[in-house]
């Protein structure tokens, strides 16, 4: 029985891994509300690299590396780096509260629908937190850790690694 939950399960993370979109898809265009009620499109960001971040405020994971993201955040916004965080809160105070706690002064949407809605949908989101970097309009890293996707950034960007 133990054999048979352990084959169930590694074949349910090696489909959910492979369903995500991949490296050179196209980045499907998110059109989502701010905190503030402005509808912020993905495809009117202008940046050379645009880190997008699936999240919630609700998520232990993505909340303890928000001041990672953070720090990506304000070593390379000046160099081309923009963020575009997706939250999957349902709680829209919890949200807000959160984004304000944390001091987050990048581009935050709210997908309230949460894995229901449009983006997650279309970008084939699973689980957070979960974050792609996108240039040009196609995703060009994707299932990474933090620190492979500063590296990728700083190669991105022209920077020595």
């Amino acid at each position: 029985m133990r054999k048979l939950i352990t084959i169930v399960c590694l074949l349910g993370c090696s489909l959910s891994a492979h369903s995500q979109l991949a490296i050179g898809d196209t980045a499907p265009d998110i059109r989502l509300p701010d905190s503030l009620g402005k509808w912020t499109l993905l495809s009117e960001v202008k940046s050379k690299l645009i880190l997008l971040d699936f999240w919630a405020a609700w998520c232990y994971p993505c909340v303890k590396s928000m001041p990672d993201v953070l720090k990506l955040y304000q070593n390379y916004h000046n160099q081309g780096l923009e963020i575009y965080a997706v939250s999957l809160d349902k709680g829209y105070y919890n949200w807000v509260a959160e984004c304000r706690k944390q001091k987050l002064p990048f581009i935050l949407v709210n997908e309230a629908y949460g894995f229901n809605g449009k983006s997650c949908k279309d970008y084939k989101i699973e689980s957070i937190p979960n974050k792609l970097l996108i240039k040009d309009g196609k995703i060009i890293g994707a299932n990474m850790s933090l620190y492979d996707m500063e590296k990728l950034i700083r190669k991105e960007l022209g920077l020595a690694p």
